[in-house]
C-alpha cells in the first residue's frame, strides 16, 4: 500500500518545514552521488553502532564527537528508491503535523524522532558494524504523531487488489497500522535466537524507536489550538 495524498480537507498551510527537509535530503544525496568514494562518503556520515558503543571515532569528515552521527546519518540514503519513499511518506503525511506543531516545532519534532530512531537501533544492536542512513526513523516518528493526532483522516493510496494497483481512499489508521505492525513483527522477529538486530539491510528498530518517539513527542509539539480540518 502506497499513500498518495491525505484527502481530508484542511485550512491553508504552507509546509515549509516539510519541504525544506526535502530539500536538503535531495540535496545531500546529490552529493553522495557525485562523491568520489560513495561508500567512503556514507561510511563518514552514518551510524554505526559498535563504534558509538566502543567510543569509536572516525577521521574527519567524520563529525566529532562521533555521536553526532545520530544526526547526520538521518540526510543519507541508500538508493534512489529509499529516498523517494521517505521523502513520499513525508510529504503525504508532514504537512498535517506541521500545521498542528508549526514549523520550527515541527522541525525540532522531526530531528528528535530521527535521533530516538537512530538511537533505538544502536540499542538493539550494540556490536553491529553495519553502517545505518536514512530518515526513516524521523518518518516512522512523522506517522506515529500523525495517527495519535488525526486517526480518522482519509489516505488516497495505491492498494494491489489481485494483479491490479487500485487508487482507493482509505482510512490513515489501516495504512500506518499496516505498516506498523510490520515494523513489530520484523522487528522483534529479529532479536530470535541467530538473528541480529537488522533483517534484509532494513533498520526496524530505528522505525520503532521513532515511531513510538513521535507518539509520544506529538503531545509535548502541539500547539494550544488545533487547526481546522
Amino acid at each position: 500500500m502506497i499513500p498518495l495524498r491525505d484527502q481530508t480537507r484542511r485550512a491553508p498551510h504552507l509546509a515549509v518545514a516539510v519541504y525544506l527537509i526535502v530539500a536538503i535530503n535531495v540535496y545531500v544525496f546529490y552529493l553522495e552521488l557525485r562523491a568520489a568514494q560513495i561508500e567512503r562518503f556514507v561510511d563518514a556520515f552514518a551510524v554505526v553502532p559498535y563504534n558509538l558503543t566502543h567510543a569509536i571515532t572516525l577521521p574527519a569528515p567524520s563529525p566529532h564527537p562521533g555521536f553526532l552521527t545520530l544526526f547526520t546519518s538521518m540526510f543519507l540514503h541508500g538508493s534512489i528508491l529509499h529516498i523517494a519513499f521517505n521523502m513520499l511518506f513525508l510529504v503525504v503525511f508532514g504537512p498535517a503535523l506541521e500545521a498542528s506543531f508549526g514549523s520550527l516545532r515541527f522541525l525540532a519534532f522531526y530531528l528528535l524522532c530521527g535521533i530516538a530512531g537512530n538511537a533505538a537501533q544502536v540499542l538493539a544492536g550494540p556490536g553491529s558494524h553495519i553502517p545505518e542512513i536514512g530518515a526513516s526513523g524521523a518518518i516512522a516518528g512523522v506517522l506515529g504523531g500523525y495517527i495519535l493526532r488525526y486517526p480518522t483522516n482519509t489516505i488516497q493510496a495505491i492498494v494491489p487488489i489481485g494483479c491490479l494497483p487500485l487508487i482507493l481512499p482509505v482510512p490513515a489508521v489501516l495504512v500506518i497500522g499496516i505498516w506498523a505492525a510490520v515494523q513489530f513483527i520484523h522487528g522483534f522477529g529479529a532479536i530470535a535466537p541467530a538473528a541480529g538486530a537488522e533483517r534484509g539491510g532494513i533498520a526496524y528498530f530505528a522505525h520503532i524507536g521513532g515511531f513510538l518517539s513521535g507518539i509520544f513527542l506529538s503531545g509535548v509539539f502541539r500547539r494550544g489550538r488545533q487547526p481546522e480540518l
